[in-house]
């Protein structure tokens, strides 16, 4: 962070609100109180204006910005002088702290994270919920077609003791984001259908359909993460 007033911060300055002081001598109000670098300046009963000691014996500079209420080293404060000084402190980092990562359903470990197919990507979270976007190429018009993704959200069942997905909505939108319906829906998933999963190879899960419909629609019924190695992604999720 660079300094806010260069000069000031190349003197050694620091603002007090109760005085000017620069070199050798302190205003307070109108009064000025002699002092010098080896003896500084008394701040006597005065108030208003503004104290700016120069840095040296006795005085401190701070670096940056604040409003704190504090006494310069050697000096001698009045009764009748409560300023109200601004002093640099170091700078906060910006950003949140660390988040505490989400506790993941029993069971769900292994399905967790985000899989992939070509022209396909499926997060399951650690909540139990998921979501899945489905690059579907043109869904509107023949003269001019929009190219269309489908971008599904799926709930975690695990009572039946393997992980089920199932479909709970689906959202069309085009390459700007908006919100279309395309031509026809067939061929697409629905709600109501799901999948079984299971953990198939080292970064990789097969999708068992659920539904006949699914059956019929399903291409490849594996995803791979990014644990999967070279092979596996080509020639099971042809990625």
């Amino acid at each position: 962070m660079g300094w806010r007033f260069p000069l000031a911060a190349a003197l050694g300055v620091v603002t007090v609100a109760t005085g000017v002081a620069l070199g050798h001598g302190l205003l307070v109000g109108d009064t000025a109180i002699a002092g010098t670098a080896d003896n500084p300046a008394g701040v006597g009963n005065g108030s208003g204006g503004t104290v700016t000691a120069a840095a040296g014996p006795g005085a401190t500079a701070f670096a940056g910005t604040g409003t704190s209420t504090f006494a310069i080293p050697g000096a001698t404060v009045g009764t009748s002088v409560a300023g109200t000084a601004s002093r640099t402190v170091p700078a906060t980092p910006s950003g949140t702290p660390a988040s505490t990562p989400a506790a993941i359903v029993p069971g769900l470990a292994p399905y967790v994270g985000t899989w992939r197919v070509h022209g396909a990507e499926m997060t399951i979270e650690p909540n139990g919920t998921a979501t899945e976007r489905i690059q579907l190429g043109p869904c509107r018009g023949i003269s001019v077609p929009v190219r269309c993704t489908a971008t599904a959200t799926l709930k975690v069942d695990l009572s039946p003791g393997a992980p089920h997905l199932l479909y709970t909505g689906f959202r069309y939108t085009d390459d700007s984001g908006a919100t279309v319906v395309p031509d026809s829906l067939e061929g697409l998933p629905k709600v109501g259908d799901g999948y079984r999963v299971r953990a198939f190879a080292p970064g990789v899960i097969e999708l068992i359909p659920l539904t006949e419909h699914l059956r019929q629609i399903l291409g490849s019924p594996y995803r791979c993460n990014a644990d999967a190695d070279q092979s596996a992604r080509q020639r099971l999720c042809n990625a």
